[in-house]
């Protein structure tokens, strides 16, 4: 547009071009507002006016009339997905939040109900019983007898075989 509205401009403005950029700017507010229809009638005939005799005011309606323009000669891009398409998407996520919730409920009714099989399923709390060690008495400190640990010579634990030889009173020198 034009340097009025430049920020660098703006902070070294004096506060009687301030207040004549702050009228600039209702003034383009205003005519904005009657190109796209929605001004009152009182404000539409002030515009009208203006149109008639400010040159700058008729200078700017040109420039915002082949603004308008030029973004209406603008293509449209294509849309990526047709209209029923997306109304068919939005559709099967609405129907699939009902299915949601059904399925969270279920959940939070099946947690519900364990706790309260858990809670009233234990009648009082039950701790560990430990029994109690006891000392070792004389009896029980007992070695085992000479007759338990004696191993019977002529029945050992494990067969054991004889090697080939021939007895001693047959041997020669």
């Amino acid at each position: 547009m034009n340097s009025n509205f430049d920020s660098l401009n703006n902070d070294m403005q004096s506060p009687l071009n301030s207040q004549l950029n702050a009228q600039a700017r209702d003034r383009f507010e205003l005519l904005s507002a009657y190109l796209d229809g929605e001004v009152t009638a009182s404000e539409r005939k002030q515009v009208e006016e203006w149109l008639a005799t400010d040159a700058s005011i008729q200078q700017l309606h040109a420039r915002l009339l082949k603004l308008r323009q030029a973004f209406r000669s603008i293509p449209a891009p294509a849309p990526v997905q047709s209209v029923e398409q997306t109304v068919e998407q939005v559709m099967a996520k609405v129907d699939r939040r009902p299915k949601l919730r059904l399925v969270w409920g279920g959940a939070a009714i099946a947690a519900a109900f364990m706790g309260a099989v858990t809670l009233f399923s234990v009648r009082q709390p039950q701790m560990a019983q430990v029994q109690p060690k006891t000392q070792p008495t004389l009896e029980a400190q007992q070695q085992p007898s000479d007759s338990d640990m004696m191993v019977a010579l002529d029945r050992p634990v494990v067969s054991i075989k004889m090697a080939n030889s021939q007895p001693p009173s047959r041997q020669r020198n």
